[in-house]
């Protein structure tokens, strides 16, 4: 063996050597007898040493041969002449031998420091080397793909690295995919409303600013951009030039939510789809999809869709704009009714732990239904409702056969059941997936922020984030199915109690439509007494939920309360408690952590200054800008207060 690599391989006993060969030579100046038993002595300790480094190195050789079995023909010339740079390194992540190889192709580009794997692999040892057997490395300027391997030599284990080098085909790589297609799809938000809103010449103005503002922020970039029609325009670039708008987050859409028409905000926006694929009509149709996407989120933001079918988003930090005309309402509900027509019956489900909205909204759907003389049930857990005082009041009206078990509803879907879900899109978040799974048709009414894993084998999608509630979508379909009405009071006062859950008493997300639906069902017998009996909750709840307020911590301008507290009712309790936090002053957004079982639960709140979708979107949940909501299974709240820190620190960054 050489001796540098002897020397870097056992640096200890080296020393301990050199040590004692010192102390020897000194001795015998003074004393040879002593000097001649400690040569004696040394003499030992070298040929123990010897005797260590050449079992080492036997098993080393052992190693590479057993790895070089099958490459070569010869195993002596393997051993120094591997075809491709080797290194053998023991559990410490210290190496023990490497070819002529990679001494050639890797200690050129970087020295030996301290013998470690580690500086070879981007920092990887033996334990996260294991996990991913085959991985990129950087080694100087050079590209890496390492190859592990583990063999078991004279009873002792040897780990093996192969570094096949691939620096030009990376570099290939990574040009063709810097050059593939990208195709951005850019939309003028509530353009309709802002005709309504000025004269036509003050209108033309507007858009011709905005489509100044958008073409001239394209324009900083190497792509072709055109208008395709008022408030439409397209952008194709190259994947390079995307990574750049990036960078800059957009910014775009910042410019334009910011423009002023002589001095006065405007309150016009941009939705943007960006779409990548193999060829331009691959990418244009990934860009239609992805601004599908951001308009269901209620605009103002860029939907981005990567290969994986999964989104990237950028922006929506403003409100949705309510529209106006009832157009599509109109049409949805005549569509709406002839279905229900051709069915044998209707089932109607919402989202697991069901609230005031989501009953209030299913027992609409039930009128509508009834009208048409159809049987209709509303499938629930009643015991995990948060709705209990609702349901026990449609009862009371002898309306509890209304109410149906998943168990039971399973067993009544046909091959011309209609099922209705409401104030959800997600198909795992519905009461019971089962079912959804099993009915032949469905019609989704929601009004959240569109999610990327939404339901999309729909016979009617109908989703609007702009609305307070699905109450509210509800009552407006409701006028439109037939002249007679088809709700009396108690349908009524269930409609009313959603909306005014969903709105906060209608102090958030109230536009003249929610006022509307409101003031039809006041028409209809609602009454606000009885529906406000809905909200009042126990002495015992009213205390544990000032304590869960009392716990709440300031962070970031944001208060975060953990509720230990143990109460059947934590879910109300939690989610009254988040939005009381809201009164308190300067704080933006409240999030309650509550635990039911293994899984960690977070309410979060805003008063429309934060957008806690996006937030809660981070963790795997969802909701609207002002409400929403995270589950996360198998975690402990302290865990699942740090990421929720983690979530705003991520959200205040990219602001």
């Amino acid at each position: 063996m050489n001796l540098k690599p002897l020397i870097r391989t056992y640096p200890l006993t080296f020393l301990t050597l050199l040590f004692t060969g010192i102390v020897c030579a000194v001795t015998a100046v003074w004393n040879p007898f002593a000097a001649l038993a400690e040569v004696c002595v040394w003499l030992l300790l070298a040929a123990a040493a010897v005797f260590k480094a050449n079992h080492d190195y036997k098993v080393v050789r052992n190693t590479v041969r057993a790895l070089s079995h099958g490459l070569t023909a010869e195993e002596n010339s393997a051993l120094n002449n591997f075809p491709l740079s080797v290194a053998v390194f023991d559990s410490a992540d210290r190496i023990v031998w490497y070819n002529q190889k990679f001494q050639n192709e890797l200690l050129s580009l970087l020295s030996l420091q301290n013998g470690s794997i580690c500086q070879f692999t981007g920092g990887k040892g033996l334990r996260e080397i294991r996990e991913q057997t085959v991985f990129p490395a950087t080694v100087g300027d050079k590209e890496f793909t390492v190859y592990f391997s583990h063999i078991d030599c004279s009873g002792k284990q040897s780990y093996v690295l192969i570094f096949a080098e691939d620096t030009e085909l990376k570099k290939t790589a990574k040009a063709y995919a810097q050059s593939k297609p990208v195709v951005a799809i850019v939309a003028t938000d509530s353009a309709d409303e802002i005709y309504r809103s000025y004269k036509e010449s003050e209108y033309a103005e507007i858009i011709s600013d905005i489509g100044r503002i958008t073409e001239n922020w394209f324009s900083e970039y190497n792509c072709v951009f055109r208008t395709l029609s008022s408030g439409r325009a397209i952008a194709v670039m190259r994947e390079a030039e995307l990574q750049k708008m990036i960078a800059k987050k957009f910014n775009v859409m910042e410019q334009v939510r910011s423009y002023t028409y002589h001095g006065a905000p405007v309150g016009i926006t941009l939705s943007v789809g960006i779409g990548r694929g193999e060829s331009l009509g691959d990418a244009e149709s990934e860009a239609r999809q992805a601004l599908d996407m951001a308009l269901g989120r209620g605009g103002d933001q860029t939907a981005m869709k990567n290969a994986d079918d999964t989104y990237r988003f950028f922006g929506g930090v403003s409100k949705g704009v309510e529209k106006r005309t009832k157009v599509r309402t109109r049409v949805v509900a005549s569509a709406i009714a002839e279905l229900i027509r051709g069915c044998d019956n209707v089932l109607v489900m919402g989202h697991k732990f069901s609230d005031l909205d989501c009953i209030g909204a299913a027992v609409g759907v039930c009128a509508a239904a009834s009208a048409f003389g159809k049987s209709a049930k509303i499938v629930t857990y009643e015991k995990a409702s948060l709705a209990t005082p609702l349901i026990e009041y449609m009862k009371a009206q002898s309306e509890a056969d209304l109410f149906v078990h998943p168990d039971i509803a399973r067993h009544t879907v046909t091959e011309k059941t209609l099922l209705f879900v409401v104030d959800t899109h997600k198909a795992d978040f519905t009461e019971e997936p089962e079912i959804y799974e099993k009915a032949p048709s469905v019609i989704v009414i929601d009004h959240h922020r569109k999610t990327v894993d939404y339901i999309q084998d729909t016979v009617i999608f109908y989703h609007e984030p702009h609305a307070s509630s699905a109450c509210e979508m509800v009552t407006e379909l409701l006028q439109y199915m037939q002249r007679k009405p088809i709700i009396g009071a108690m349908q009524a006062n269930a409609l009313l109690a959603g909306i005014m859950l969903d709105t906060k008493e209608f102090a958030l997300r109230t536009g003249v439509r929610t006022f509307e639906a409101a003031a039809y069902l006041r028409a209809r017998g609602a009454d606000t007494v009885t529906v406000k009996g809905f909200f009042n909750s126990s002495m015992e709840n009213k205390k544990l939920r000032g304590q869960v307020v009392l716990n709440a911590q300031s962070y970031r301008n944001c208060a975060v309360s953990v509720a230990d507290v143990k109460t059947k009712d934590i879910r109300i309790v939690s989610a009254q408690a988040a939005d009381e936090l809201l009164t308190v002053s300067d704080v933006a957004a409240s999030f309650v952590l509550f635990e039911t079982g293994s899984t960690a639960n977070i309410s979060a709140r805003s008063m429309g200054k934060v957008n806690v979708q996006l937030i809660m979107e981070a963790l795997g949940g969802g909701g609207h800008q002002t409400m929403a909501a995270v589950q996360l299974p198998d975690t402990e709240l302290s865990s699942a207060e740090q990421m929720l820190k983690n979530a705003i620190d991520n959200y205040y960054e990219n602001q």
